[in-house]
This record gives structure tokens, sequence and C-alpha cells, in this order.
């Protein structure tokens, strides 16, 4: 014990300052020595006061795309994250050739952080907020020629409340097309698509496609080459596998690409193991160590973040939610004694 004091003493010590002035260690916080011989305050015994100053300070540590850029802004008391996107009009007739020249500013929906908010998810908030933002582009990157015209079905700027009172008009296939013929009316980015391979296995269907997209400005589409399997031969199976195959090819991207500090979190490279070794040395109650006083103030602080979770004024419709699993009391009812 007397050698963690000694190492957050020094962390605290006039000289040496806690890293950042939006986080802080509580009172009587462990210290835990990592294999790499490094001494690191879990996140989960830090208290945080983010301020729109403290959220601009991390997110420019964050790298991605230059044409999507992640900014802070405040309204009121409340602070936001919202993607600035820079990008060609995806509703001209070649989206892919309009690379390099005129471009729209668009900006995605906003994301609330909290005060209280730990870092490390205001981090991935932001992570989260390009993902969105890049899947939006690639639903509206995708365009079906149809009874003479355009569409982009799978856009999310379809009016939902008139499908849901007129089910019948979309719940249906008036023709059953062929996916060989469907194929033929597809442009993404700007570019046809062209099938490559098609082969049963047991009971789904494997298809290969190459993208003839070479200058989209979501660079890891250009001539791409994806592959995708479908539950049965149809072409509404084959579009839809098709879109959320393209959404998963761009959040692989955004996985690779997004990094903190230099580091990608997210990356395939990272070792998932070693992930889990890491989360063993700082959670792990033999490894961190807690003091009775310790306890007493993580407890408290656990209570604070969780209580405060409550959404306000939905109490009565909680109850209800509860009720209709047998429920009276969920086992955590003390975290909200003026809620339940």
């Amino acid at each position: 014990m007397s050698d963690n004091k000694s190492h957050i003493e020094h962390l605290l010590s006039n000289e040496q300052k806690w890293q950042h002035s939006y986080e802080q260690p509580i009172s009587y916080a462990p210290l835990v020595q990592l294999a790499n011989s490094s001494w690191v305050v879990p996140q989960h015994f830090l208290r945080y006061k983010h301020t729109l100053e403290s959220v601009n300070e991390v997110l420019e540590s964050i790298e991605f795309s230059a044409h999507f850029r992640v900014l802070a802004a405040q309204k009121g008391e409340e602070i936001y994250l919202q993607v600035a996107v820079l990008s060609p009009d995806n509703y001209q007739k070649s989206a892919s050739a309009n690379e390099g020249k005129a471009k729209k500013l668009l900006f995605g929906r906003r994301w609330i952080v909290e005060e209280n908010l730990p870092t490390s998810e205001l981090i991935q908030t932001a992570f989260l907020a390009l993902k969105v933002a890049r899947e939006h582009e690639v639903r509206e990157l995708f365009q079906l020629m149809q009874s003479g015209a355009t569409s982009t079905p799978f856009n999310n700027h379809h009016d939902l409340p008139v499908m849901a009172q007129n089910p019948e008009l979309v719940k249906s296939e008036s023709a059953k097309s062929q996916v060989d013929e469907v194929l033929k009316r597809i442009v993404f980015a700007g570019k046809s698509i062209e099938l490559k391979s098609q082969q049963q296995i047991a009971e789904q269907h494997l298809y290969t496609v190459e993208l003839l997209c070479g200058v989209c400005q979501l660079s890891e589409f250009n001539n791409k080459s994806i592959s995708f399997l479908t539950a049965d031969s149809s072409a509404n199976s084959f579009l839809h596998a098709l879109i959320a195959t393209l959404v998963a090819t761009s959040n692989d991207y955004v996985n690779e690409q997004f990094k903190y500090k230099g580091f990608a979190r997210f990356s395939k490279h990272v070792a998932v193991e070693q992930i889990g070794n890491l989360s063993i040395a700082m959670r792990s109650p033999s490894t961190v160590g807690l003091c009775s006083m310790g306890k007493q103030h993580a407890n408290k602080l656990n209570f604070e973040i969780d209580s405060g979770r409550a959404p306000q004024g939905c109490g009565q419709a909680i109850g209800g939610f509860l009720a209709a699993h047998g429920i009276e009391q969920p086992e955590n009812a003390h975290l909200y004694p003026n809620y339940l």
C-alpha cells in the first residue's frame, strides 16, 4: 500500500498534476501496475466533469478521414457532438464523377455528451457518430433504376409513418425480379456493379460482386470485390444482403481508420486476448486491492452515476415496463428511491 500511495502522490504533486483537468481520481483511488510496469488509475475510479473545452480537447486527438469531421457544440447547458460531412451530391446522376468538384456541407444528428461521461465513452461516441454518418452516405449512394426513374430504396429519408399506415404497398413484391435482371439496374457511387460468381451452399446462396466505382469519396469501395450470403435466391434477399455488406464494409473502414492518439482501438490488429488481460488487470479485485475507504468512495461514485441515468418523467412508463415482465421491483431498485 505504501508503494501505491507514493505513486499517486507523485501523480498528483504540484510538479506533475493529474493529466487532465476534466477527470480526477476519487479519494483512496487504487493504482494498478500494468504488465509493462506503467501505473494507472482505472477509469471507473475517476470523476468526470466535461465542458465544451474539454470535449474539444479530446476531439483534437482523434484522427479520421478528411471528408468527415466530428465537432463539439453547446446549446444552453447541453453539450453535443455532430459530424460535418463534405460530400458530392449523392442524388446527381454520377456521384463519383463529382469527386474533386463541387461538394455539399452537411451535418449529421446530434449526440448528447453528459458532463460525467467517461472520456473513453466520449471517444466511442465520436466513433459511433462517424459510423452512422457514413452509413447514411452509403445508403444514399445505392441507386436502383425502376419504372423509368431512379430510386434510393435504402436511404434514411423515406416516410416511415406512411409505410406503417400502408404496409401492403411495401411488403408484397408485385413482380418477382431475378437477381441477374436486378443487377443491371443497380448503381453504386455512380457506377454499375458486376456479378463475379454465384453458388449454392446448403440452403444459402453465396454471391461475389465487384463494385466498378474507381474514384468514390468513400475510398474503401473503389474497385472493391465483396461476398455475401443470402437465405434464398430471390432478388429481394440479394438486395438486402448487398446493402448490409456495403454498410459492413464502411464500418470495417472506420474500425481501422479511427484513431485516438494514434491508436486504432477497434482494429482487427488489436489482440482480443490481450484486451482481456488488460481488463482483468484493471478490474479484478485481487489486482485492484481497494481499501475499505476506497470501496466506500467507489460505491458512492457508482451510485451517483447509475442513479443519474434514469430518464426524467418516465417513472410511470418504467413501472408499466416492469409490470409487463411480472416484476414489482428490480434487483437494483435502491438506485432509484424517488423514481419507481
